[in-house]
């Protein structure tokens, strides 16, 4: 379509008269037609307004030329100018769609009809636009021109035909003369170069008709003279020969002044179309705006799949449910598009109030597209979102760690008080965390009423299982491939974007292929052949085409490595791939720096270079980047403006098409076309990009950075030794510490299968090493102290903590501060409490253990009483809460001579009463109705007074903050004592399976917390009773 790629003219008429006619046709236009209307009318601006944007605009560039002597040209527009503007304008929330009218338009088409489509065409810029972008590519030949019966009344009338006008200037004419278009640019190719081209091939390049010098002097005339010198391009390039293999001619010399003046007239003109709005607003509202703007865009991707979107309806709409939807289906089979479709859907009726109200209250719809935005990777970030628009908690008390804000989460969607919300996430089994379970905790097992949840990811994943083997189970939904009425009508809907189509016979040909019921698959295969630069040999190239995901993207792989970037685009897809958090930019170019140590070993042994553990200082200079990040951004997830976020694969096919391809020990990876990779495959490859990653980052200065991938790299290189002295350095200790549980910390820990003995025995040698440096600060080191002997009390390396703790109070024993005295007697409190929660039954025997607990708690309490601030309020009221456990414990195995039985239980009485107080006064109601829980416990023997506490307290917790909370665990473990002690064992197995839930959905299935309440369940009674109700015991052994 576009110009014809003939070279005649259409016309015999002798060239003196031509000239004098065509001479005539411009005097006509220039005096009756400078000043006319945009077509249809459209504004006709001298500039055109600034258009502002809130959401996605999508802005249209038109192309115009011949077609043969302009291959070159137009494959560096489709491969590289407009990928780098598309990114670009991404940036600036617009949709960049070329309209490069090569091939598409089916056999049949007249040449009228085909100048038709292209006016069209150029309408539709207007539409778009209100000024069409436009670029016109001009040389030595004029293309086809039609007479005046070739065009039809109906294009005569409506774009004001003027005879003896090439297709070329009538394109001109309507997109940038009649309008005086600013948008619309003009490059003129210097014709120097001819003088290199064979005579067999120059026809490809000059029009053979002889009235086309003359219509070409005078159309570059009228350009020269109507328009300013700022959208006229003049470049040069020189012949480069015959391409024996594609049948064309190549041009050298285009990447620099006709390339470079292109995207920059394009950036200048949609920037001044289209203003970036600066204004600062909520994160989490511009995170929404950017998760909306995805979702409209590929929910208008969706074909089909109409029996799948009515059962969604009907679940999202159907009465209370407990347990979330999972979309299930393999890589690529259009779960975004559905999932996009069903957040439009679902949005769209509550925006017009059609959602039916509960309690009268409208329905909110949370949307999450994990990694189709930047930082949407980001577990804590999207719950963090997800709390603040359910006005769940504000900044101000918004969690500070993952741990806590799954905790909060889970809490919330279980609670009652909740408003309505329909949770919507795509691709739940992408969050970067690597902890499945956590990855889906902030889940809770039992959703309140008023909460629906649909999440979609990948069969057989981890979060997968964890989902659908919770009790209640998640409904499963799965995809099935597309039928062929969808698959037609998505290589419509896909190149007819770009007014490209298939003939029948080519659509044949592609939906023959087994992997064309892919969704992925297939919108792969329409963007290789939307780039295809030869409409002759397109039939070919979809014969080429490789059936199935992973070869269509390592032959994807091959293509780009080929024409963007080489080797370099080969090392910076496998960092990539072994990063564990993607790469900074920055990052990638200063690996790829090091072009002398780009690759492991090659294939007979040889080694490259080493690794090196220095970075190198060399940057990878600009402009090779942007060569190779023309070819890798088709992968990666959108990542925002350069420098800021990550660049890592979108999609996971992509990362394990390239393990296939770069890692895997496959003979037939190795090469690509003539030339093989740079590096052998295997085991081996991983060893090394692992070590260079850890190489690199270990001089990283930037801890928070450091800490996300030096760890990863040096866990999967088992190189402990390293990870130890890494870890026991005061500053990643400190940035990883978390008074509550160092969960971070200890997670890097356990993945490296590091056991808790050589831990301790870390941690212990860098802390007397610190003691005995000269000049030792006691305050710090009393501090290190504290701090190390906390983690190890949450790591369960009691003896040691306690160890620690009693050296910070020998140090501060001596200074008398009573702040720090509160801190430390509650720290000695503390590991004492834990190291008793580990136990099945509280003892007569534990009496001495449960002593030391009660004094360093009085201890901490009678020091805080001398502060008035909230925090230590708050430290008091929990303090006092424990202490009155351990009195009713006392009280409950005795007593002793020192303490009888009954002066113990008035104690704990005392103590939980004042612990209400304090909570009571601090407006806390979470632990107030914990206080509540062990007023219960105090009572000793079961009665009334006792289950009304528990009940009391319940009320409280399931309202405030959900089921799925520590406090809950608690609870219910104290609930199913009290019915087992009261004889009713049917009530006792309900709570303690309401336990044992929650410690799974708390702590996971291995916790020693979980481990004990499996303990309870199998003792014979239950199992009885779970027989009779038909629940699964669970494993002992687990």
């Amino acid at each position: 379509m576009g110009s014809s790629a003939s070279a005649d003219s259409g016309s015999d008429t002798h060239p003196l008269l031509a000239d004098i006619a065509l001479d005539s046709a411009w005097n006509t236009i220039t005096t009756a037609l400078r000043h006319c209307d945009a077509p249809n009318g459209q504004q006709s601006p001298t500039n055109p307004s600034v258009l502002k944007h809130s959401g996605w605009k999508t802005v249209r560039i038109f192309v115009s030329s011949t077609f043969r002597d302009f291959h070159q040209e137009r494959e560096i527009l489709i491969k590289k100018v407009f990928p780098d503007l598309r990114l670009w304008c991404q940036k600036r929330r617009l949709h960049l769609v070329e309209s490069d009218l090569r091939w598409g338009a089916p056999k049949d088409y007249s040449e009228a009809l085909a100048l038709s489509v292209c006016l069209e065409e150029i309408d539709r810029c207007y539409k778009e636009n209100v000024m069409p972008f436009f670029v016109n590519m001009t040389s030595e030949r004029v293309g086809w021109v039609p007479l005046g019966d070739q065009v039809p009344e109906s294009i005569r009338g409506e774009y004001k035909w003027i005879d003896l006008l090439n297709d070329a200037e009538k394109k001109m004419m309507h997109a940038a003369y009649r309008s005086d278009n600013p948008n619309a640019m003009f490059t003129l190719r210097d014709p120097s170069f001819l003088a290199d081209v064979p005579e067999q091939h120059k026809s490809v390049f000059i029009d053979s008709n002889e009235v086309a010098p003359y219509q070409l002097r005078l159309f570059k005339k009228m350009i020269s003279d109507t328009f300013p010198e700022e959208r006229i391009i003049r470049y040069r390039c020189s012949y480069s020969g015959y391409n024996e293999k594609t049948g064309t001619l190549g041009l050298d010399g285009l990447e620099d002044e006709f390339s470079n003046a292109v995207v920059e007239f394009f950036k200048k003109r949609i920037r001044m179309q289209y203003p970036l709005d600066d204004a600062s607003r909520d994160p989490y509202e511009l995170q929404r705006n950017a998760h909306e703007a995805f979702m409209k865009q590929r929910s208008a991707d969706l074909v089909g799949r109409d029996t799948v979107m009515k059962e969604i309806e009907s679940f999202l709409l159907a009465p209370p449910v407990d347990a979330p939807l999972v979309l299930v289906g393999g890589a690529g089979s259009g779960k975004s598009s559905l999932m996009a479709r069903v957040a439009d859907m679902i949005s769209t009726l509550e925006i017009h109030g059609k959602l039916p109200q509960v309690n009268e209250k409208d329905w909110h719809v949370f949307y999450h597209f994990v990694g189709a935005v930047p930082g949407s990777t980001d577990l804590f970030l999207a719950i963090k979102r997800l709390l603040k628009e359910l006005e769940y908690v504000d900044e101000s008390h918004m969690p500070k760690d993952l741990d806590t804000a799954v905790q909060l989460c889970s809490g919330a969607l279980s609670s009652s008080n909740i408003r309505p919300v329909i949770v919507i996430v795509d691709a739940l089994n992408q969050f970067d965390d690597e902890n499945a379970a956590r990855n889906v905790n902030w889940v809770p097992r039992k959703l309140a009423s008023q909460v629906r949840c649909i999440f979609s990811m990948i069969h057989d994943t981890p979060q997968h299982k964890v989902l659908t083997g919770r009790e209640p189970p998640a409904r499963e939904l799965r995809l099935t491939p597309l039928d062929m009425s969808e698959r037609k009508e998505i290589v419509k809907n896909y190149l007819g974007k770009f007014n490209k189509s298939l003939d029948e016979e080519q659509m044949r040909i592609l939906l023959g292929k087994e992997s064309s019921e892919n969704p992925l698959w297939l919108s792969i295969a329409c963007e290789e052949l939307r780039v295809n630069g030869d409409f002759r040999k397109l039939t070919e190239t979809i014969q080429s085409l490789q059936d199935g995901l992973f070869d269509l993207e390592k032959q994807v792989m091959d293509r780009l490595r080929a024409e963007n970037g080489g080797e370099l685009l080969v090392a910076a897809m496998s960092l990539l791939e072994v990063a564990n958090r993607g790469l900074l930019e920055k990052e990638l170019l200063q690996l790829l720096g090091d072009e002398d140590n780009l690759f492991p070993s090659t294939e007979d042994g040889e080694e490259k270079k080493d690794s090196g553990k220095e970075k190198t200082s060399e940057m990878l200079p600009s402009y090779r980047w942007a060569d190779v990040y023309r070819g890798l951004h088709v992968f990666l997830r959108p990542f925002g403006d350069s420098g800021e976020g990550r660049l890592d694969f979108y999609h996971r096919s992509i990362s394990k098409a390239v393990r296939q391809k770069y890692f895997d020990e496959i003979e037939e990876n190795n090469n690509v076309g003539d030339q093989r990779l740079p590096f052998s495959c295997g085991e081996e490859a991983y060893i090394w990009w692992h070590r260079k990653l850890a190489d690199f980052f270990e001089e990283e200065e930037n801890l928070e950075r450091k800490l996300e991938e030096y760890p990863f790299h040096l866990t999967a290189l088992g190189d402990h030794e390293r990870l130890k002295d890494f870890l026991v350095q005061w500053d990643v200790v400190e940035a990883l510490y978390d008074v509550e549980y160092s969960s971070r910390l200890l997670n890097i820990w356990h993945k490296a299968c590091i056991a808790s003995t050589e831990m301790e025995q870390a941690y212990i040698e860098t802390i007397e090493n610190f003691k005995n440096s000269p000049h030792v600060d006691q305050n710090e080191l009393s501090l290190r102290y504290e701090k190390t002997s906390r983690i190890l009390t949450q790591e369960g390396r009691f003896t040691a903590a306690m160890r620690l703790a009693e050296a910070a109070m020998e140090i501060e024993k001596q200074s008398a501060r009573p702040e720090r005295l509160a801190e430390l007697y509650h720290l000695l409190g503390f590991i004492g409490d834990e190291e008793m929660r580990l136990e099945e039954y509280m003892l007569r025997t534990h009496l001495p253990r449960i002593r030391v607990i009660i004094d360093n708690l009085s201890k901490s309490i009678e020091y805080r009483k001398q502060f008035d601030t909230a925090e230590h309020k708050r430290k008091m009221g929990r303090a006092l809460n424990r202490l009155a456990f351990y009195y009713s414990g006392w009280a409950g195995r005795g007593g002793d001579s020192t303490m009888d039985a009954t002066t113990a239980k008035d104690l704990a009485i005392k103590a939980v009463d004042e612990s209400i107080e304090v909570f009571s006064e601090l407006g806390d109601e979470v632990f107030k109705a914990d206080a509540t829980t062990t007023k219960g416990v105090c009572y000793l023997r079961p009665c009334p007074e006792q289950i009304q506490c528990y009940k009391e307290a319940c009320e409280c917790l399931l309202r405030s903050i959900g089921e799925n909370h520590v406090l809950v665990e608690r609870l219910y473990l104290n609930m199913g004592i009290y019915y087992e002690e009261a004889g009713d064992t049917n009530q006792a197995y309900t709570y303690f399976r309401k336990w044992y839930l929650v410690c799974c959905n708390i702590f996971g299935d291995k916790h020693p917390r979980t481990k004990r309440s499996i303990s309870t369940l199998n003792e014979a009674t239950y199992k009885q009773i779970a027989a009779m109700c038909g629940d699964p015991v669970p494993d002992v052994t687990e």
